[in-house]
């Protein structure tokens, strides 16, 4: 797996070049991009030129969002898609690792069973029209209560829940966003994640949560860096992703509000011990990550 940098989750702004330059410094292998400026570049000032800081820094783009309004009416949805090929193309040949959506835990509109397929049509349609440049589709969850109060219809908001969800799917290329924060509050564990099968795992967020807190009372702005025997078993989940040999990208994600007050060096200077200390493969362990990887 390689150190992935989302600026916008950890509160980082600033010129393209300037990202590049602090991720580049701060030893991060991968960075997303938001897709629709990466897209309107693309469109008005070639492909080449839209990527050309990313490329001389040979840096790989870990995600972008998906650009379709899938859980929308049926018109937006289909003029989305209609434009999904061409986007999807720049993506592919930007090298783009996986594209990211999420599932909502709730609808005003479908009960559950009418939404569970309406997801699992359109998220077959939106994978074979990623798959045919080779992109995986990479899917999450919102598991805090508060994201689901007031709405008429519950939906997914459990890990075994998406779990049940992505296997409907037909495609290839159709895998799950981890975020560790998430898939412990929807009641996910380390061998649930395991049995899920670490090969379908395409994109990967990390957050931690405190001990001691009832699942159901926390909020994410209690999405915290790694901490000593956190609720989400981060460390846990990292030995089982090298020792899987998973190869997409890791990524910091806890609420920017433990960054208050931090300048960007400062920020990226934790991230970075973080994620070191998360990746790094000790030496006599190698052997059993690299036959994980073969299998």
């Amino acid at each position: 797996m390689f150190k992935n940098l989302c600026p916008s989750t950890l509160g980082i702004s600033g010129r393209q070049s300037e990202i590049i330059e602090l991720t580049l410094t701060y030893g991060f292998r991968g960075l997303d991009l938001e897709i629709d400026d990466f897209a309107q570049r693309a469109k008005t000032q070639g492909l080449d030129t839209a990527i050309r800081f990313i490329s001389s820094a040979k840096l790989r783009i870990g995600s972008v969002d998906l650009p379709v309004r899938w859980r929308s009416d049926e018109a937006t949805y289909q003029a989305d898609m209609a434009e999904l090929d061409q986007v999807a193309s720049y993506a592919a040949k930007a090298k783009v690792y996986a594209c990211k959506t999420v599932v909502f835990p709730e609808s005003d509109h479908l009960p559950y069973h009418e939404n569970f397929e309406q997801h699992r049509k359109r998220l077959a349609e939106i994978a074979a029209a990623l798959g045919k440049h080779g992109i995986r589709l990479a899917v999450g969850f919102h598991a805090a209560p508060a994201r689901r109060e007031g709405k008429q219809f519950q939906f997914i908001q459990e890990a075994d829940a998406l779990a049940l969800l992505l296997k409907s799917v037909v495609g290839d290329n159709v895998g799950l966003w981890l975020d560790t924060w998430n898939w412990y509050v929807g009641g996910g564990t380390v061998a649930s994640l395991k049995a899920f099968g670490i090969d379908k795992v395409a994109y990967v967020t990390i957050a931690d949560a405190p001990n001691g807190v009832d699942r159901a009372a926390l909020t994410e702005e209690q999405r915290t860096l790694p901490i000593e025997e956190g609720a989400a078993k981060v460390d846990e989940i990292a030995t089982l992703l090298k020792d899987q040999g998973y190869k997409g990208p890791i990524t910091l994600a806890p609420h920017a509000e433990c960054f208050n007050g931090m300048k960007n060096d400062d920020i990226l200077k934790q991230c970075k011990a973080v994620l070191d200390e998360l990746v790094t493969v000790p030496e006599g362990d190698k052997k059993l990550v690299a036959a994980g990887a073969g299998k």
